[in-house]
């Protein structure tokens, strides 16, 4: 595969640290590419854990989101939402829903919208609605902060800028099979 569909970016403030010095856990996704699904956890060192898991595993893991802002309520919340769609443990299928909503709450966290993975442009539009909407609910349950400034825009909006997004990502591909098979 291209580098372009390989761009797992790691998110999260640069702060992690109690006023004690104590580690303080966060949320992560670490997605697993066959059978393709993700694991929902917490940990304080995400690249350590992902190192963990990769040496029982036949297929590649990718970190693909991590923060300090969410920990364990976060997590429990989120198996919770997710449950149907549980395979065994902390790991999840990797279907257009789960893929919407962790899109989704990526996006709430860090205003990035990620269309570099292949199978991105397939998510489920509630699903990534939703996770936009949790996400800002769980950290701001009152509205007092108003979230969408962090990422600029709420979910229906965001959803609308992913596809566009994702269609020229998925153009920038078929051009460059266009060019490839004509040089052959």
């Amino acid at each position: 595969m291209r580098n372009f569909d390989r761009e797992w970016i790691l998110f999260g403030p640069q702060t992690g640290f109690s006023v004690d010095g104590e580690l303080v856990e966060g949320l992560y996704f670490i997605y697993c590419e066959d059978p393709k699904s993700i694991k929902i956890g917490i940990s304080t060192t995400p690249l350590s854990r992902l190192a963990n898991l990769g040496t029982g595993s036949p297929s590649r893991l990718h970190l693909v989101f991590y923060s300090r802002l969410f920990g364990k309520t976060a997590e429990e919340t989120l198996h919770q939402l997710l449950s149907s769609h549980r395979r065994t443990g902390e790991w999840f299928d990797w279907n257009t829903k789960v893929q919407g909503f962790a899109l989704g709450v990526i996006f709430a966290v860090s205003g990035v919208i990620q269309v570099s993975w292949p199978f991105s442009f397939n998510c489920d539009h509630e699903a990534f609605v939703e996770g936009v909407d949790w996400a800002h609910e769980f950290l701001d349950p009152d509205g007092r902060w108003t979230l969408e400034s962090i990422t600029g825009i709420g979910g229906e909006s965001a959803f609308e800028l992913f596809q566009s997004w994702s269609r020229v990502a998925l153009a920038r591909i078929r051009e460059e099979d266009k060019e490839d098979t004509s040089n052959d």
